[in-house]
């Protein structure tokens, strides 16, 4: 199957990091994800099958430090990506991208890491539109909905 990326997204893959864009659907593997993210990730595409068209997992993002790139050793430079935030997955659908991060039992440290994820996204990325930043989590906290709504994160319980 052949994926045809936004023209945004195309001028920006090879200058950034950027994981391959795969049909949004059950998978044998997803990277970086540990099996309760998996279960998490699962539950939603069951629910939730027509979501999106194409998704990318583990999408690396921020600013590695000048002595890694800079450095002539080539066994350095691959340490970049330990300084990198890694995005659970990106959504495409259309024009419409999501930052999705992936939370067992979400509390409000995964409010910001969502929200710090989806900055970093357009810094690296400059997509045309805002992305939307979402948890997926398997349990409602008490005050989660409140909290996510203040900072324009959306919750889904699966």
């Amino acid at each position: 199957m052949l994926l045809i990326l936004p023209v945004w997204l195309q001028s920006n893959y090879t200058k950034n990091t950027m994981a391959d864009t795969v049909p949004y659907g059950k998978r044998y593997y997803y990277p970086h994800m540990k099996p309760y993210d998996i279960a998490i990730w699962e539950r939603f595409i069951e629910q939730f099958p027509d979501a999106y068209d194409n998704v990318q997992y583990g999408v690396r993002v921020g600013t590695v430090p000048e002595f890694v790139t800079g450095h002539e050793d080539p066994a350095m430079q691959k340490q970049a990506e330990i300084y990198q935030r890694e995005i659970d997955v990106v959504g495409l659908k259309s024009d419409q991208i999501d930052i999705i991060e992936l939370k067992p039992n979400a509390s409000t440290s995964a409010l910001g890491q969502v929200n710090g994820y989806r900055h970093l996204y357009m810094v690296a990325f400059t997509p045309p539109e805002t992305p939307k930043a979402i948890v997926i989590t398997d349990r409602l906290l008490p005050d989660m909905n409140f909290l996510a709504e203040q900072t324009g994160v959306q919750m889904i319980v699966v």
